[in-house]
């Protein structure tokens, strides 16, 4: 159906028309739905290959700032691309003649000279033969968009060098003062304790726990370091063999005593992770219950799989001393501080867990009830 714009500005449908019944005058009923086009702010444009007619409407010419004036017309069209986008311009509009549509993004300019992005779409106009006579299409201002996906990548590449810059310095740190620890943990190793005074042997406890420390925070800076590049090296897993050659070191490892696994990995068998990072979670995870075996029963350790809401996880409960409520809170929130879990005073064993995992896009819950057990989770 097309319309008839009358002097009011209504629109009034011609039924029964030849204009109809050509397919012609299609540029009338292109752009009629006005209010579609402000609150889309889109605008819309056309070209007539029958009548030699091009055609912009309302917010079209408010996009290009035309003044009220202005006729469009094709031989005048190039003035609204920048130099260098005219060739694209050109060939989209020979395809798009031709009866293949698209849709891009390119430099426009006003006719008062303002540079914009826009997104533009267009297509053929075909006859009731299937012949094109014509071109129509819309077009939107993104200039805002593109400003803010600017400053994103931006404030991408800055965190970036941000990141190299604090990796280098990691990795110069760790190499220069790993000697220098050795060295001072040998030194307070090789001292005669039995020949000092009180107040040398507490000079000499300090000194061991600044090496202790100091050894503490290399480990911290080498596991930085691991957290490079997460996205490389991803390899389709099996969970069941790496459990297995998790279970080999475990009984390799001073902490380990007698315990009982349970494993189940029917649910989800495999996950696409970087090996060494599922290794080390496995292995520290298990490391964990076993070093905080309940005096009175014997350890109990279960390993198992499921899946929820189409994400995948992984499980290691034991049957152990368990955790309070706040210091739960404290190892998810401060992992990055020393602390008191077990034997395990530098907390290196759930800093690398909880950084590996969440490196990888996942998340890491722990729950617990002193006393009775404690329970980890990872989400990939």
């Amino acid at each position: 159906m097309f319309y008839l714009k009358t002097k009011n500005h209504t629109n009034v449908p011609i039924r029964n028309s030849k204009k109809q019944l050509d397919n012609t005058d299609f540029l009338s009923d292109c752009f009629y739905y006005e209010e579609v086009s402000e609150l889309t702010t889109s605008g819309g444009w056309g070209v007539d290959f029958v009548r030699k007619q091009a055609f912009l409407d309302k917010q079209a010419r408010k996009i290009l700032q035309v003044p009220f004036h202005y006729k469009a017309s094709l031989k005048d069209a190039y003035r609204f691309y920048l130099s260098h986008e005219i060739d694209k311009a050109t060939q989209l509009f020979i395809k798009c003649s031709n009866g293949k549509s698209f849709t891009t993004e390119i430099q426009m300019v006003t006719y008062v000279g303002k540079v914009f992005y826009a997104r533009a779409q267009g297509k053929a106009v075909r006859n009731e033969k299937g012949e094109v006579i014509g071109i129509r299409g819309v077009f939107q201002n993104i200039e805002l968009e593109k400003k803010d996906d600017s400053k994103l990548k931006e404030s991408l590449k800055l965190i970036e060098g941000h990141n190299k810059w604090l990796y280098n310095l990691a990795h110069i740190v760790s190499h220069n003062l790993k000697a220098q620890v050795s060295n001072l943990q040998l030194t307070s190793t090789l001292i005669e304790t039995e020949k000092l005074t009180e107040d040398q042997e507490d000079l000499m406890a300090n000194f061991k726990k600044i090496g202790n420390n100091l050894d503490c925070t290399l480990k911290h800076l080498n596991i930085i370091k691991t957290l490079q590049h997460v996205d490389k090296d991803l390899k389709i897993l099996i969970i069941q063999h790496v459990y297995n050659d998790v279970i080999a070191k475990v009984r390799q490892s001073k902490y380990y005593n007698s315990a009982i696994f349970y494993t189940e990995f029917s649910e989800v068998e495999k996950v696409k992770y970087i090996p060494m990072y599922l290794k080390n979670i496995l292995y520290n995870l298990i490391i964990n219950a076993i070093k905080n075996k309940h005096p009175e029963r014997d350890c109990e350790v279960s390993v198992f799989t499921y899946e929820e809401n189409n994400k995948k996880h992984l499980v290691v409960k034991d049957n152990g001393v368990g955790l309070d409520q706040s210091k739960i809170e404290y190892l998810l929130s401060r992992t990055h501080e020393t602390f008191v879990y077990g034997e395990d005073k530098p907390g290196l064993g759930i800093f690398l867990i909880k950084s590996q995992v969440e490196a990888m896009g996942g998340q890491f819950f722990i729950e617990s009830k002193l006393d009775k057990s404690a329970k980890f989770t990872v989400q990939f």
